[in-house]
């Protein structure tokens, strides 16, 4: 008789425990949901002369990298910070890192794979870059890797940003 009052009253205070928790509250809305509301804003903003614009810079880099100027494409590239809302020249540490990248994977030719709108501080530009000649990729693949840009909009300005470790993107188009 006790157990059997025991196991009654445990699980009424489950019960009750369960649904203090769950009503009378509102869900607030979701990061994603946000996320959503703020790229769709951010997309009906832009222009075509933005996406050009976007996509130039872009595409001047990856030229400046085919043609062996890291120099150059160095000089055009950013970092942003999400928190600030900032664009600043890369820091010695990227810098260091992308010669070594770009040293490593040489740009021989390249395509664009996509370009993704999102938000003021995260886009996508992805690129496709053979960094070897193949004789027979059919059998030993081919030698590929990809490289990502996130152009950023500040003050109606675009700029030519590489992506940070887990930064987001858009994961649609991968």
């Amino acid at each position: 008789m006790i157990k059997k009052s025991f196991t009654v009253i445990a699980v009424l205070l489950m019960v009750f425990a369960y649904v203090s928790c769950t009503s009378g509250h509102k869900q607030p809305k979701t990061t994603f949901d946000n996320k959503v509301a703020e790229e769709l804003e951010f997309s009906k903003r832009l222009t075509s002369e933005d996406t050009l614009q976007m996509l130039k810079l872009a595409d001047d880099c990856m030229e400046l990298l085919k043609n062996k100027d890291i120099d150059g494409a160095i000089a055009m590239l950013n970092e942003y910070d999400d928190s600030t809302e900032q664009v600043s020249p890369l820091s010695g540490d990227t810098e260091k890192r992308l010669r070594h990248t770009f040293k490593v994977f040489p740009v021989l030719k390249y395509d664009r794979e996509y370009f993704s709108f999102m938000r003021e501080g995260v886009n996508d530009v992805r690129y496709k870059i053979w960094f070897a000649e193949e004789p027979n990729p059919e059998k030993n693949g081919e030698p590929v890797t990809r490289l990502m840009f996130n152009p950023v909009l500040v003050d109606g300005q675009w700029y030519l940003c590489v992506k940070k470790f887990g930064q987001d993107y858009n994961e649609l188009r991968q």
